[in-house]
């Protein structure tokens, strides 16, 4: 796949977060809090494996401190952010 911005990609993780009836959490966006949901996610940092990376990313956003993992993926998935917004988000990273 040919990148059509300019930004580089980064290495991140994502958590699907379920409770003991297999609920989904799904959390509003502050930075848009119109019509935006999403799970917790994040960037890796240099130092991280990515398992410390979804821990700490799942702290950040949630302030939940335990939680079980149940599976790991065994892929990778790529996306870019939209062309309409590009420098809007994330201060432009």
């Amino acid at each position: 796949m040919k990148s059509s911005n300019k930004l580089p990609l980064r290495i991140g993780v994502g958590i699907v977060l379920l409770n003991e009836k297999n609920n989904i959490f799904v959390g509003k966006r502050i930075d848009n809090p119109g019509r935006f949901w999403q799970m917790p996610q994040g960037g890796v940092n240099n130092d991280e494996n990515f398992l410390d990376a979804a821990k700490r990313e799942l702290v950040e956003e949630t302030s939940i401190k335990s939680a079980k993992l149940i599976k790991e993926l065994d892929s990778w998935f790529e996306y870019e952010l939209p062309k309409n917004l590009l420098g809007k988000i994330w201060k432009g990273k």
